[in-house]
């Protein structure tokens, strides 16, 4: 009953983690977002040519914040689902201990 409820509380704490971890890539993803849509919107608004290597460092700097969202994204979905793999393997591998200790032991004990 033990290992159960540490399997929970484990598998809790993940959940809680991942939870978190979503929310902050989604908080810096609508971020992205709504800073690219300003940028969208000035491009529209201003003139071009007079903005042009502002714009283009706007836009690179926009570009640098993606693929550093794309990659943390990528990170986040890789230790995802090694903690759940974790989790999830946790009462086998306990088993599996048990069994090789109980192996173990009916080989020292005599027969």
């Amino acid at each position: 009953m033990m290992d159960q409820e540490r399997t929970e509380k484990e598998l809790q704490e993940v959940f809680v983690e991942v939870q978190r971890s979503y929310k902050t890539l989604l908080e810096s993803a609508f971020e992205l977002q709504k800073q690219t849509l300003e940028t969208a919107q000035s491009l529209v608004e201003g003139s071009l040519e007079a903005n042009t290597p502002n714009t283009r460092a706007t836009l690179a700097s926009l570009a640098d914040q993606a693929r550093s969202q794309q990659e943390a994204l990528q990170t986040l979905l890789h230790k995802s689902t090694e903690a759940f793999r974790k989790v999830i393997e946790a009462p086998y591998e306990h088993q599996r201990k048990v069994e090789e200790a109980k192996a173990e032991l009916e080989e020292v004990s005599p027969s």
